[in-house]
């Protein structure tokens, strides 16, 4: 693939009550969010198993962002 090309691909773990709700509040604002981030929402970041992370990155995630 092609550096100018390449889009990678970001999974993120938002916390329901803190990071979910800011992205939640940028989308009512009509900020543009990438397309290349797909959101998963939790009820709360330090609640997340490792294995669930692995098994993200294993299945062809670029990238994981984990935040609350």
């Amino acid at each position: 693939m092609e550096k100018e090309n390449f889009k990678p691909q970001i999974v993120g773990f938002l916390c329901n009550w803190c990071t979910y709700a800011a992205a939640d509040q940028a989308g009512a604002s009509r900020k543009e969010i990438d397309s290349s981030l797909n959101v998963v929402r939790v009820m709360c970041s330090s609640r997340i198993d490792h294995n669930l992370l692995l098994n993200t990155y294993f299945s062809g995630a670029d990238g994981i962002l984990v935040a609350g």
